[in-house]
């Protein structure tokens, strides 16, 4: 993938091999498992920024707000995916705690292959999306209930955002930080690992 895309640095950013190795190595595991991967295809244009990337507060793409916020990353739909490289570069050296922005905003990308970031990627088998649609909206509604009753969350609580950041939160976790999902949400764990067709907790120190 470093090769076949167009890679824009920011505010005098050099995009050097490292940068776009580091991404790209990152992304190409939610590829492993797949015999023909083609998740990325419709990616043209990948942009880094050399720190937060300053933007206005937006929620799935839609503007809520004109002040300003800061992200790691961004990704919209049919649009390019936007990385801070530090953040970047940090979710590469330190496996383990749940958090990977690179992994988080192409799982976005794949959410929104169907033309909807909506929480439900492209299922070609009928079961196991309609085993998809109840266990996430279950899992998610379980989430938010939690955080409204004080109780302690199982996955990072940016995930009650939309039913997209949970896929996107629970992806993350589960290339990250596999045995922590597979305890705290095995179903959900079970889902990723038959859509994604690998079993991270099998390469997990």
């Amino acid at each position: 993938m470093a090769a076949e895309k167009n890679w824009e640095g920011v505010n005098g950013f050099e995009t050097t091999d490292e940068v776009k190795l580091t991404i790209s190595a990152t992304a190409a595991l939610l590829t492993l498992g797949l015999d023909s991967p083609f998740f990325f295809d419709r990616v043209e244009s990948i942009i880094v920024y050399p720190g937060p990337i300053k933007d206005r507060q937006m929620t799935r793409g839609f503007l809520v707000s004109h002040e300003e916020a800061y992200y790691s990353g961004l990704a919209w739909q049919g649009g390019p995916l936007i990385f801070s490289w530090p953040n970047s570069l940090r979710g590469s050296r330190q496996p383990g705690d749940g958090r990977n922005v690179v992994i988080h905003e192409f799982i976005h990308h794949i959410d929104g292959l169907d033309g909807e970031m909506g929480g439900t990627p492209i299922i070609e088998s009928e079961d196991l999306r309609n085993r998809w649609n109840t266990v996430f909206k279950r899992r998610y509604h379980e989430l938010l209930s939690d955080l409204d009753s004080n109780r302690r969350p199982l996955i990072d609580d940016y995930a009650t955002t939309s039913l997209a950041e949970f896929f996107a939160v629970a992806g993350e976790s589960f290339f990250d930080s596999p045995q922590r999902l597979k305890e705290n949400l095995p179903d959900v764990y079970d889902l990723l690992k038959e859509y994604f067709d690998i079993d991270p907790v099998e390469f997990e120190d």
